[in-house]
């Protein structure tokens, strides 16, 4: 229904997951986050590995 309170949420849902949904990685202790080779492993963004986790 169109006054329906969940309706503002699952035209969120559809805005804002057209990517898809949010992904979350859990790494194990010791991974080096402070170290370039460590972030470039797992970033997604210009400048990472080919084979980054994401």
């Amino acid at each position: 229904p169109q006054d329906s309170y969940l309706l503002r949420y699952f035209t969120a849902l559809n805005k804002y997951l057209a990517v898809g949904v949010p992904t979350y990685f859990v790494t194990t202790g010791g991974y080096d986050f402070s170290s370039a080779n460590g972030t470039n492993a797992i970033c997604s963004s210009a400048g990472c590995d080919a084979d980054s986790l994401t």
